[in-house]
């Protein structure tokens, strides 16, 4: 893997994780208030995906199947 493919890969899914974010009921969330998602967001996001990848998909399953 070329470190361009590493960069798009990232790319696409910071890209998705925009998409997800600018959903209302996403935006709206209690857990959500008080954080931004600028620049440097989504700059790191890009960078250190697989870390980004992994933290996103434990709280995607945490959040419908794991009821507290």
């Amino acid at each position: 893997m070329s470190i361009l493919n590493y960069f798009f890969i990232g790319f696409g899914f910071t890209f998705i994780v925009d998409l997800l974010l600018g959903i209302e009921g996403i935006k709206n969330h209690p857990k959500m208030k008080g954080h931004s998602w600028g620049m440097k967001e989504r700059i790191l996001c890009i960078i250190i995906w697989p870390l980004s990848v992994l933290i996103f998909t434990l709280a995607f399953i945490k959040s419908f199947f794991i009821k507290w």
